[in-house]
């Protein structure tokens, strides 16, 4: 019986990578709430996460149907950012 997951270096960095970004967005979140030029660094935050979390959720947990939702996310999150 396997009970434990098997992550390499790059996962770990991944996994490392979504926390960070996690705790960021968070920051800059609070931050937008006073300052509105801020809330397109959080969505493009958020898009990154996104793809972070696509590729960990591919990767670690092996739920392949939910990747490319995160993935479309992220992409529709950026542009919007980006182009709106």
């Amino acid at each position: 019986m396997k009970n434990k997951l098997d992550i390499d270096t790059i996962e770990q960095i991944t996994m490392l990578l979504q926390i960070a970004l996690a705790i960021f967005l968070i920051a800059f979140g609070v931050a937008s709430l006073f300052e509105r030029d801020l809330f397109i660094i959080s969505q493009i935050l958020i898009g990154i996460l996104m793809f972070v979390i696509g590729f960990n959720n591919h990767r670690i947990y092996k739920r392949k149907y939910m990747t490319p939702i995160y993935i479309g996310l992220g992409i529709v999150i950026i542009c919007s950012a980006l182009f709106v």
